[in-house]
């Protein structure tokens, strides 16, 4: 079992919080300051989002002023697209992940289709501005703001330089050759590897959800799995059974998870699409709330050709993951 950082890594639970600030609630009569500012979506909160927000951090500190992330709610791509992508990270569950990055604060604007239509002079004139007296502006080097995306890094530059505000476009951290990025990462998780998606995430993808009463297919057949729903619009992992971690009510344990209707149960209505069994634990589980880290694949979905053949299979998962995790659960501390 990983130990206890490393789990509330995963989970990301923290012990430190810096305050969430939403722009229609601040009073522009007195702004936050002068401040160092990151601005991003942070869906997946990935090892390039926090190179970008150290990088503002140890601005800020050189400066001496204050490190804000500056973000959007609802994503851009909520109000914009035909289509919005599948998120990484809840907007709560990403605010609150950004909180904890070492700023000294998350600025919160809200995005419309009026904030859309606004060119970069006018995003920070009215809406930034007003409520954060800006030094310095960090973005990734593919970053482009306003109406169409024409405001790139270098229009934004040129456009501060005359305004005392330094405009630092930061290279894409890479992995194996290439940007990482919230879409690559989608794209890992899409065909089932875990394993790359958490070397890009710094973390064990997870989810979080209710847990949910089910058909109790595995209870009778001596696996009993906590069915567990999660918001809509969330990227999942390919379908199949992997090894990983399950957090609820603050204790950890080894968990065998099976995403998307097993196809054996497809004709059934009902039938569990998240579902986990928690090696070494007993008790009820309806109504709370269960997170899901996924640490490797074990297999891809399958038809089987006899109940047998199902229960024999799902064990030896099991026992898989009790070899690799052991049987028992580990608390976190209370103050996470």
């Amino acid at each position: 079992m990983p130990d206890r950082s490393e789990l509330a890594r995963d989970f990301l639970l923290t012990r430190e919080s810096a305050p969430i600030y939403r722009i229609p609630n601040l009073n522009a009569a007195e702004p936050l300051g002068p401040a160092a500012i990151a601005i991003g979506a942070f869906d997946g909160l990935h090892t390039g989002h926090r190179e970008l927000i150290a990088r503002t951090v140890a601005d800020a500190r050189d400066r001496g002023c204050a490190a804000y992330a500056v973000t959007f709610d609802p994503d851009p791509d909520v109000v914009l697209g035909g289509d919005p992508v599948a998120h990484l990270l809840p907007m709560a569950e990403r605010l609150r992940a950004l909180a904890a990055t070492g700023v000294d604060g998350v600025i919160v604007a809200p995005f419309t289709r009026e904030l859309a239509a606004l060119d970069h002079a006018a995003f920070f004139e009215r809406v930034l501005f007003p409520v954060c007296r800006v030094c310095s502006i960090h973005v990734g080097s593919d970053f482009r703001l306003g109406a169409g995306g024409v405001s790139t890094v270098e229009v934004i530059r040129a456009w501060c330089a005359s305004r005392g505000i330094d405009v630092t476009g930061h290279e894409l951290v890479r992995d194996d050759g290439a940007p990482i990025s919230a879409t690559r990462i989608r794209g890992l998780l899409a065909a089932g590897d875990v394993v790359a998606a958490a070397h890009e995430l710094g973390r064990r993808f997870a989810v979080r959800g209710i847990v949910s009463k089910g058909r109790h297919e595995g209870s009778d057949m001596g696996f009993p799995t906590a069915n567990i729903v999660v918001p809509a619009g969330l990227q999942m992992p390919a379908d199949g059974v992997y090894a990983g971690l399950a957090l609820t009510e603050g204790w950890v344990w080894p968990a065998a998870i099976n995403v998307g209707v097993p196809p054996t149960f497809a004709d059934r209505p009902g039938a569990a699409a998240l579902e986990a069994n928690l090696i070494g634990f007993s008790g009820e589980l309806y109504g709370t709330t269960c997170a899901l880290a996924f640490d490797r694949r074990l297999r891809p979905s399958r038809v089987f050709d006899s109940t047998e053949e199902l229960i024999s299979t799902v064990l030896g998962n099991i026992a898989e993951v009790r070899a690799e995790f052991g049987e028992g659960g580990v608390k976190l501390g209370d103050d996470l």
